[in-house]
């Protein structure tokens, strides 16, 4: 009988250790594996920090390509300008060697020579037109065209900016031709002139003139209008 319940003993003590041992592997076994398992606002969370990382890495790449594009476009740029300053040196070189033909035909024909110099002035060619109106004057002092010769010569040394030389001859045609139809537009450029060169007394002095002597002439208007300007 002892025997017995020294087996019943065993068996009994075999399982409550069984129950004690398998309650304790629930509790450490378990316990930490639940701990392991995220909350749903932490997934939330990370998936948040995961769309900003992936945004913030586009917005990189994006600025990274726009950068590229723009070195590209200042280096296409710079080369752009560089080729532009060699035309210009080649330009510049060229129009210091290139000399202006000079018209050397000698006209029989009055009128034909006129003709061509008032034509090279029309296309603004003023040194070469320069030349046969001098031309002109020299070999014809007395023709009836002579005086318009004068007029447009110092029309051309004008326009080349040689408004000392144009002064000189404008008043020429005032003192040898003073009866020329050119004489009011020969005063008003002289007001022009001196203005160029910045010598504003002479220029109202010539301005002023033109509207006392011939105050019903196209060139008293533009005299009158560049007074205008003045006040």
């Amino acid at each position: 009988m002892s025997r017995f319940k020294n087996q019943l003993f065993k068996k009994f003590f075999l399982v409550v250790l069984l129950v004690s041992f398998v309650s304790c592997g629930s509790f450490n076994f378990k316990k930490p594996a639940e701990n392991l398992e995220e909350s749903p606002v932490d997934q939330m969370k990370i998936s948040e920090l995961e769309s900003e990382l992936s945004a913030i890495k586009a917005d990189q790449a994006d600025l990274e390509l726009q950068m590229k594009n723009k070195e590209n476009d200042i280096l296409e740029l710079k080369d752009r300008v560089l080729n532009l300053d060699k035309k210009i040196l080649i330009l510049e070189k060229n129009k210091t060697t290139v000399k202006s033909i000079q018209y050397k035909i000698e006209y029989t024909e009055p009128s034909v020579l006129y003709k061509k110099a008032r034509n090279l002035l029309m296309e603004e060619d003023y040194t070469n037109s320069a030349a046969l109106f001098t031309q002109f004057i020299k070999n014809h002092p007395r023709n009836s065209l002579t005086d318009n010769a004068v007029y447009w010569l110092a029309e051309c040394h004008y326009s080349l900016e040689n408004y000392k030389k144009a002064i000189g001859i404008f008043q020429d045609l005032e003192k040898k031709y003073p009866r020329s139809e050119k004489v009011p537009d020969a005063i008003l450029k002289l007001g022009f002139s001196y203005l160029a060169l910045d010598d504003s007394n002479r220029a109202h002095h010539y301005l002023k003139k033109v509207l006392r002597k011939y105050p019903f002439s196209p060139a008293a208007e533009k005299a009158q209008e560049k007074l205008r300007s003045f006040e």
